[in-house]
């Protein structure tokens, strides 16, 4: 499973540029407009033999002149000779091994930081400036400030004062939203806490489920979509503390959304999206082909016997029983059941369309959304049948 933020290099991309071309890794990333560093892990990871620092600088062209041109006279730096160079910082230093030249440093030619303990502290904490950037101002090496920074004994600021690269907004606070937002967390979300954030992930493999929770936080974040090696799409998403609401894991469901219907059916909608769907499968009678019901299986007990209990006072009626014991196996697959399943199905026909309709006010899964229109279809069909007992097709009413 790769990590949220990792950047993949594709291997065939990489075997042409590093051993048909014989590129340098510094070479491969500028022309990927990556660092040096995926690339390498990348090598690593393909099982690519790395050329070793002798072979990788005996191909670096450059007198010993024009480096002492370049780093003496011309102030170049060892890190923009190596980007002049397209080469990795490490092969200029040995270059200057071999050549037997000295580093300003150790010859007393570097010129010393002129950067005050107050405007350092002026840049680094009233400004918020990283140490990268205070080294460009001052015209220094990072390492030199870094030196600086502890002889000035300047605190370091913590994981919470530091930028992220991403912007990330509150919460808008609309309890529908919220509602819906626990319900499809309870189902199908991992949610955990970071220092500084905290992290949503899922793993699917249906693209629904990835655009629905891609939509669900793009307006609080920037979501981070990738392919995992087992074929499963990995979607994270890091959010502020407006979303601490989600990090409870309980099996049940909060009093304030049973409190109000319209709290309750977004819930629904959520906890449905995620967990629930809308069955298929041939029908005993002749006049109609197919028949549907609405089902959902999970090991959360507490949250289908409270479904159940709300149903009742939507006159929506509802069977729930224990669907596979701790320890079945899952289909025809290696996995086993780690918990009780328990099932909670609507199937008769006025319930079945309270539901679907109560749950399509709500929905924002496009394949669950598809699903219900099918089942309205299926319900109207099966209300022209002459013996079947005709069934309100009224809109639900919230209030």
């Amino acid at each position: 499973m790769f990590a949220w933020n990792k950047i993949v290099v594709d291997k065939y991309q990489l075997k042409e540029l590093y051993c048909a071309r014989k590129l340098s890794i510094a070479q491969i990333g500028k022309l990927l407009h990556v660092s040096r560093t995926p690339v390498h892990r990348a090598l690593k990871e393909f099982n690519i033999p790395i050329r070793s620092l002798s072979v990788a600088c005996t191909k670096i062209i450059v007198s010993k002149k024009e480096l002492q041109k370049w780093y003496f006279k011309d102030k170049m730096s060892m890190f923009k000779i190596a980007d002049k160079l397209n080469c990795t910082h490490s092969a200029v230093v040995s270059k200057f091994k071999q050549f037997g030249l000295k580093s300003r440093g150790h010859l007393g030619l570097t010129e010393p930081i002129k950067l005050t303990k107050k405007g350092f502290e002026y840049l680094y904490d009233n400004k918020g400036l990283s140490l990268k950037k205070i080294s460009r101002i001052a015209h220094c090496s990072e390492s030199g400030l870094e030196r600086r920074f502890k002889e000035y004994k300047i605190k370091s600021r913590t994981i919470k004062n530091r930028a992220c690269k991403y912007k990330k907004y509150d919460f808008s606070g609309d309890p529908i939203e919220k509602a819906y937002l626990i319900g499809f967390r309870l189902g199908d979300l991992n949610v955990m806490k970071r220092v500084s954030v905290t992290l949503i992930r899922c793993s699917t493999t249906i693209p629904a489920q990835t655009s629905l929770i891609r939509n669900l936080f793009k307006s609080y974040t920037t979501p981070h979509v990738w392919k995992a090696k087992r074929g499963t799409t990995e979607i994270v998403c890091l959010v502020n503390k407006s979303f601490d609401f989600l990090l409870p894991k309980e099996d049940k469901i909060p009093c304030w959304i049973q409190s109000k219907p319209i709290y309750f059916w977004s819930f629904f909608a959520g906890y449905s999206d995620a967990e629930g769907c809308i069955s298929i499968f041939k029908s005993k009678t002749l006049q109609i082909k197919k028949n549907v019901n609405y089902q959902i299986t999970t090991y959360d007990k507490r949250i289908l016997l409270s479904l159940r209990s709300l149903f009742n006072k939507f006159n929506i009626g509802s069977y729930f029983f224990l669907k596979a014991p701790r320890g079945t196996r899952v289909g025809k697959t290696k996995y086993y059941s780690s918990g009780d399943a328990w099932c909670l199905t609507v199937s008769g026909k006025q319930s079945l369309w309270d539901l679907i309709e109560y749950w399509k006010i709500y929905s924002k899964h496009a394949d669950k959304i598809k699903r219900i229109y099918y089942a309205e279809k299926n319900l109207i069909l099966r209300n022209y049948i002459k013996w079947s007992h005709p069934i309100k097709m009224d809109f639900p009413n919230l209030v």
